[in-house]
């Protein structure tokens, strides 16, 4: 995997990522990874002493310089093949910023680990490869609810 800049604090079984809005579109970070092209949410490992609210706030920070208010508890997830990883996810809205790559992301980044924090409408979440796909389903149900 590499040398990672917070190793010294970091907790490898537990991640937290946002699902950010802004009006009709969704924060997501494009990846290039192994040949395989797909999108996450922007987030990243929790660290000793941070809740997983924080986390999400400093991660989408780091990793996309995007500022983000009213966020909220959406869901967890536990990966049992994974070591027990847990993932926290939250929704939360835009407040400032424009998506641009920044922090570890930026400075690990390469032709063939390639990342690009973009907005998306939310109409094209059905049409993407997005991680992971329960994220993409629970996504997916929450725009067609609040739709109506």
């Amino acid at each position: 995997m590499g040398y990672r800049e917070d190793s010294d604090v970091r907790i490898n079984n537990k991640q937290c990522r946002g699902i950010i809005l802004k009006d009709d579109k969704v924060l997501v970070m494009f990846r290039r990874k192994k040949g395989k092209e797909y999108y996450v949410f922007p987030g990243g490992h929790m660290r000793k002493g941070e809740k997983p609210i924080d986390t999400t706030i400093r991660e989408i920070r780091e990793e996309t310089t995007i500022e983000v208010k009213n966020l909220k508890p959406a869901f967890e997830l536990m990966n049992y093949f994974k070591k027990m990883e847990r993932e926290y996810y939250f929704i939360g809205e835009w407040e400032s910023g424009e998506p641009i790559l920044s922090g570890e992301e930026s400075r690990r980044a390469s032709k063939e680990n390639y990342y690009k924090p973009m907005w998306l409408l939310l109409t094209d979440i059905p049409k993407l490869t997005l991680y992971s796909l329960t994220v993409k389903e629970w996504v997916m149900g929450y725009v067609v609810n609040n739709e109506k």
